[in-house]
This record gives C-alpha cells, sequence and structure tokens, in this order.
C-alpha cells in the first residue's frame, strides 16, 4: 500500500466524498476515484459503501481506518524526529475547551507565537470528551481539557488550576430551590463542566432539571444572565465576562478542576508541543506534572 493511497483514503473516510477529498487534497476527483478502487482491487474487499449523497466505510474500511490513520502518524512523526530542532517550525494541531480558549489560550498563543513564529497553529474546539477522542485517532497531536483524565493510551501534564463558580441571572436567589424544575444552560453532552454540575446538582438535591444546550460560551452567559437558567464555569470567564451574572460559590471537590494537556503516551513528542507546554507553564505559572 502507497502512503498516498492511505492519505487519499483516509480523507474520503472523514470526509464522506470524492468532491470534497479531491478539493482539500488538490487531486482531480477520478483521480481519488481511481485510487480508492486500486486499493479495494489490491486489498480484496470494498472499503466504502456508495451512497446518493456520499460514501460511507464498510466494516473492512471501518478496520483499515485505525491502522491508516497510525501508518500515516507514524510517517509524520518520523520526519520531526528526524528534523529535531531547538527552534520548532511546521504545524502544531492542538485542541482546547471553549472555555479555555475563549479565557486562557490567547495569553499562551500570543507568548508562543511571539517566540516561534515558524509554527502554524491549528487549534480545534470543542468538549473534553470530543477533544480526547481527537487525540485517540490522532486528529490533533494535544488537548487542553479538564482533568484528570484516566486512560491507558494518554498522559497528561496539568497546567492551569481553574475554579468553578455556579452562576444564575442577577435577579436569582443564591441556591436554585429543590422546588420544580430547573433550567440548565450548558455545552453538549462530552463537557466535563456540565458533568460537574450534574454531580453538584445531584449533591444539593435538586433532581429535577431539563438542559438547553447551547453551541458557544457567550450564548450561555447571555441566557444566564437573561434568567433563563443556570450554569457552571470556570470564575475566570466571569471575571472577563460583561453580563451582568449572580456568582454562587461550591464547595472545593466539585470546583476545583485541573486544566490538563493531553497526549498520546506512545507517539513522539515534537519541539512545537514540548515549547508549547513550556510557554503554557510559563503564563500561568504552573508547571505541575499529574
Amino acid at each position: 500500500m502507497e502512503i498516498r493511497d492511505l492519505t487519499i483514503f483516509v480523507t474520503v473516510a472523514k470526509t464522506g466524498s470524492v468532491t470534497k477529498t479531491a478539493t482539500q487534497l488538490g487531486y482531480v476527483q477520478s483521480n481519488v476515484t481511481a485510487r480508492i478502487r486500486h486499493l479495494e482491487t489490491k486489498l480484496g474487499t470494498d472499503l466504502f459503501h456508495r451512497l446518493p449523497r456520499g460514501m460511507t466505510l464498510t466494516p473492512s474500511g471501518e478496520t483499515l481506518l485505525g491502522y491508516a490513520e497510525q501508518i500515516l502518524h507514524l510517517c509524520n512523526e518520523a520526519e520531526q524526529a528526524v528534523q529535531n530542532s531547538e527552534t520548532p517550525s511546521g504545524t502544531l494541531r492542538i485542541g482546547a475547551m471553549e472555555t479555555t480558549t475563549a479565557t486562557r489560550l490567547p495569553a499562551i498563543l500570543a507568548r508562543y507565537h511571539e517566540a516561534y513564529p515558524d509554527v502554524e497553529i491549528s487549534l480545534t474546539t470543542g468538549p473534553t470528551e470530543q477533544l480526547l477522542e481527537a487525540v485517540l485517532r490522532y486528529d490533533i497531536e494535544a488537548a487542553m481539557v479538564a482533568g484528570p483524565v484516566h486512560h491507558p493510551h494518554l498522559e497528561q501534564v496539568a497546567v492551569i488550576q481553574e475554579e468553578l463558580v455556579l452562576i444564575s441571572g442577577p435577579n436569582s436567589t443564591n441556591l436554585p430551590s429543590t422546588n420544580g424544575p430547573l433550567t440548565v444552560l450548558a455545552f453538549r453532552e462530552g463537557c466535563s463542566y456540565r458533568k460537574r454540575l450534574d454531580q453538584y446538582l445531584d449533591h444539593v438535591g435538586i433532581h429535577s432539571r431539563k438542559v438547553i444546550e447551547l453551541g458557544t460560551l457567550d450564548g450561555i452567559l447571555g441566557c444566564v444572565a437573561a434568567g433563563l437558567g443556570i450554569s457552571m464555569v470556570p470564575r475566570t470567564v466571569i471575571e472577563q465576562s460583561h453580563y451582568p451574572l449572580r456568582i454562587n460559590e461550591v464547595p472545593d471537590n466539585f470546583g476545583k478542576v485541573p486544566t490538563v494537556v493531553v497526549r498520546r503516551s506512545d507517539t513522539f513528542q515534537s519541539p512545537a508541543l514540548a515549547k508549547f507546554l513550556q510557554t503554557a507553564a510559563e503564563v500561568h505559572g504552573k508547571s505541575a506534572v499529574e
């Protein structure tokens, strides 16, 4: 199997489209189709279901995808290893939670870019569970997520200690009543802070609640300020917010959460990532390793 064919295969698997793959990789569509057919002929099995509106993996394709991602990652890792330099360059693909991106990451990235202008940063945002999956699939090199993280293939470095607080509208009481349903504003499933809020509300006996999922931090803060419901966010978010919000303290066992940088433990740590970790520790004055 050729690296080019595996690259095309993985791209089609992720986009579900020959057209999008051709555009992304700079090939003509007929070339993409021919290389996929060549790979299927070589392996003696269909890798995709051809549908009217795209392509999906067959069971054989699903199996190959895992191997193909590892092979392509190892090729990229080998290039980085032999080109190892004190001055990093190339692309650093990282991920971060929405709240971290809004409050903590800008200062890190500003200093990092000033010190290492030859590094091109590709940032993916999302909830913790989604980012962990992206790291495990080799889609990104590392991610800033809520810790601690327990996974046999991941290692973590603690860089920030967050303090979560419960927020509500400016005219609300200190703590929502246990009488009647409570409205919670949160990111979609997979958000660690949402999980913490659920655990806290269960702890204080508030079991009747409904959740409104929002896609942006600004949307959550705006709806909470308007009195629609409550949420749980890092205190730094409120300190940088212009919304009128009431802060309710929560016990440390629910409110103290480390932000950690996770990466696969079986991969080479690029110079670009090593300098990113160093910069994050310098900016936030913390270098504890989990």
